[in-house]
């Protein structure tokens, strides 16, 4: 039997994340931007910096189980960059977010080893596929995230 995942106020389903704390590291978005919003409504704890090497002094005393980086542009200096996120991740998947038009910033992305797409503006559905996606690294506890709680 499937389990039905909850509707907020609104009528609208809801993953069961928050007493679990999937953390989302965000690199080159602030936290004004909807990509941000829709993580936080999805039930995600959301951490930004504005580039990699920023993310450097986070990834330690926040440890996320999925990096999302966003590419401005599908240039030389992003595909490094994402390279450098891949470095960060250690394992961890990593997600290209781009509002890019086209497939060669997916080519280029995929190439220099992203996990996963998604084109900007995101809709929460397409946000929650893509995190599915990524199977139970990101979407459910494992045993040792639940003994290190307690």
């Amino acid at each position: 039997m499937k389990k039905r995942r909850p509707k907020d106020e609104a009528g609208v389903m809801r993953r069961e994340t928050i007493e679990m704390g999937k953390k989302i590291l965000l690199i080159g978005e602030h936290p004004d931007t909807q990509l941000f919003t829709v993580l936080q409504q999805e039930g995600y704890e959301v951490v930004t910096c504005e580039s990699p090497q920023k993310a450097w002094g986070l990834v330690y005393p926040y440890p996320p189980h999925c990096i999302i980086v966003h590419l401005h542009h599908p240039s030389t200096r992003d595909v490094a960059q994402l390279q450098e996120c891949r470095a960060l991740a250690d394992g961890r998947p990593v997600i290209v977010a781009t509002s890019v038009p086209g497939y060669e910033p997916i080519v280029k992305a995929l190439e220099a080893g992203a996990t996963a797409f998604l084109f900007l503006p995101i809709k929460p559905e397409a946000i929650r596929k893509v995190l599915d996606g990524l199977g139970p690294s990101i979407t459910h506890t494992t045993e040792s995230e639940k003994a290190r709680r307690i």
